[in-house]
């Protein structure tokens, strides 16, 4: 099917792997266009009819709104809706390719047997059975809750963060924010609109009416109150503030769950820090950032007027937990575990560097004159934040970079004015040597590299996965390169259409191997040694160097079993 409706459902931190073109063609139509529907003469001797149930229940859901869309352009062609039984149908259809979205209030708005963002077009045509369709509406889940302190009473603006464990193959980011609810004046906080998946919840407040004096010259005069010198530690799920006792919450399609959380005020601790000199003699302002999950979570910095004085000064008020502080230039990072008041000494911290180069594209002597360049840290490397750069006249540079293993990804201007598009990272090159792929390890000195890029000619491969010579719909087809070494760079994904078609999208030049597995979304195909298994009974093809060229293959592909 038209890689426009294949979305890969992961957050614009879309670096994490999604290596094809963003934007898809039927968001901008849907969102320029609706008040402008295609023409179309429903002339056609087609119909495209099944029943809407619940994929939790089974049961049959009426007045959902069924829509097939234009294959070409994602304008809708036609709509009706569910009747009393969840029955719908779309008559006078020509023999075309059509996307099938269903939407309802409380439900998640999906197309037909959708997995990951991809999902299978109907085909109308000779011997095409379309009439006898299971369209499965998930309906959304919710999340509430009360958040209270001490003695039971609400607590009032707490922030609470919801994450969700992701569950994608190859992602490296396993737990990420999905979204912020701040609690009302009886402490109630919810999140609606959920699919079903593993979900944590993280709470960050403040007494009211802790004090945080700092019982100095200059300061408010009073003594410091030990008793209000308190605050609330990040507090998560049921109510641990150990976040590695956090306890997942499980959602089901249509599920409800209440999640309270219980508050409870700790003393406050004061960390000193040195601040560090600039090169030119200016202070250095230390920054300190709370880390929920790996995730920074809002930072603060100090003032300097006792630091001009004693060349040290404090960051106040700090509930015990996970920061990360960083100071000095060039920059240092420490982590820690703050549990009591302490002196910090950034020299225990990790050295960052700067990570300086060039970017070309393979075969040629430069790359882009502009682009976006991104670092995110991979693997054991931990808490710390993505980092940008703008390529200009093929050159970047990175500050602030810690050792550790990075992943780079870059972006290039797109098909659309002021909208760049995913360029697969090939190698990385160093005065050690040439890796391929997008991993980066930093050292603990400064670092010059050269990216290099994927060609700018890309190709489209258009084909059939059948199974006991018929065409099979709903299935897995990957595009595994011949190196290992680049699979997650250049594989491409697609989801057989109902007749067994696909497309394969922003293909790069090289050799593959296609394959078609049947039950294999859950599949973790980022594995050279999972995808191994299969490549003897797939499909090899060659994509040589032509722009924007379109292969039709000349054999359709077999279907595996997982």
């Amino acid at each position: 099917m038209n890689r426009a409706f294949k979305l890969e459902r992961r957050r614009w931190a879309l670096w994490c792997g999604a290596w094809c073109a963003l934007m898809p063609a039927f968001l901008m139509a849907q969102a320029t266009e609706q008040a402008n529907p295609v023409a179309h003469s429903f002339d056609g001797a087609y119909t495209i009819a099944g029943t809407v149930v619940n994929a939790t229940t089974g049961e049959p859901v009426q007045r959902a709104l069924v829509s097939v869309l234009s294959e070409t352009d994602g304008r809708e062609v036609a709509s009706v809706e569910s009747d009393a039984v969840g029955h719908f149908a779309i008559e006078r259809l020509a023999a075309d390719k059509y996307p099938l979205i269903a939407a309802k209030r409380g439900y998640a708005r999906s197309f037909y047997d959708e997995h990951e963002g991809f999902n299978t077009a109907i085909v109308t045509g000779p011997d095409q059975d379309t009439t006898h369709l299971t369209f499965r509406l998930t309906p959304h889940a919710t999340l509430h809750g009360v958040v209270t302190a001490d003695g039971g009473d609400p607590v009032e603006s707490a922030r609470v963060i919801l994450f969700e464990k992701r569950q994608l193959p190859g992602s490296d980011e396993p737990i990420h924010e999905r979204e912020t609810a701040i609690t009302d004046d009886t402490g109630a906080y919810e999140f609606g609109d959920l699919g079903p998946g593993d979900y944590l919840v993280a709470v960050l407040a403040q007494p009211w009416y802790a004090l945080h004096n700092r019982n100095r010259a200059g300061a408010s005069g009073t003594e410091n109150n030990a008793q209000l010198d308190v605050a609330y530690p990040a507090t998560y799920f049921d109510s641990t503030t150990d976040e590695a006792a956090a306890t997942p919450i499980a959602l089901a399609g249509g599920n409800r769950e209440q999640v309270n959380l219980k508050l409870h005020a700790v003393p406050a601790i004061r960390l000193a820090v040195e601040a560090p000199r600039k090169a030119d003699g200016r202070l250095a302002r230390p920054q300190l950032t709370q880390m929920i999950f790996g995730v920074p979570e809002g930072s603060e910095s100090v003032g300097f007027l006792d630091a001009l004085k004693t060349g040290s000064t404090e960051f106040e008020g700090v509930a015990p937990g996970h920061y990360e502080m960083t100071a000095g230039n060039p920059q240092r990072v420490l982590e820690l575990n703050a549990a009591q008041s302490s002196t910090v000494d950034l020299n225990n911290g990790i050295g960052t560097v700067t990570v300086t180069g060039t970017v070309r594209r393979t075969g040629e002597a430069k790359g882009p004159a502009e682009a976006q360049l991104f670092l995110r840290p991979h693997g054991t490397t931990p808490s710390h934040a993505n980092l940008t750069a703008t390529v200009q006249n093929g050159h970047f540079q990175l500050e602030g970079v810690a050792p550790g293993n990075w992943t780079v990804t870059a972006e290039a201007g797109g098909p659309f004015p002021s909208i760049n598009r995913i360029v697969p990272v090939l190698a990385i090159t160093t005065d050690s040597a040439t890796h391929t792929g997008n991993a980066l390890t930093v050292q603990d000195q400064p670092l010059n590299v050269t990216v290099i890029l994927g060609e700018g000619g890309t190709a489209r491969i258009d084909g059939f996965a059948r199974k006991n010579i018929k065409g099979f719909a709903g299935v897995l087809v990957l595009l595994v390169p011949k190196d290992p070494a680049t699979l997650q760079v250049l594989a491409r994904r697609d989801q057989s259409d109902s007749d067994g078609s696909f497309s394969l999208r922003n293909v790069l030049p090289g050799r593959y191997t296609i394959v078609a597995i049947e039950d294999a979304w859950d599949l973790d195909w980022t594995r050279p040694e999972v995808v191994a298994r299969y490549l003897a009974k797939g499909t090899p093809v060659t994509v040589t160097n032509t722009q924007d060229a379109r292969l039709q293959l000349a054999a359709p592909v077999t279907v595996q079993s997982r």
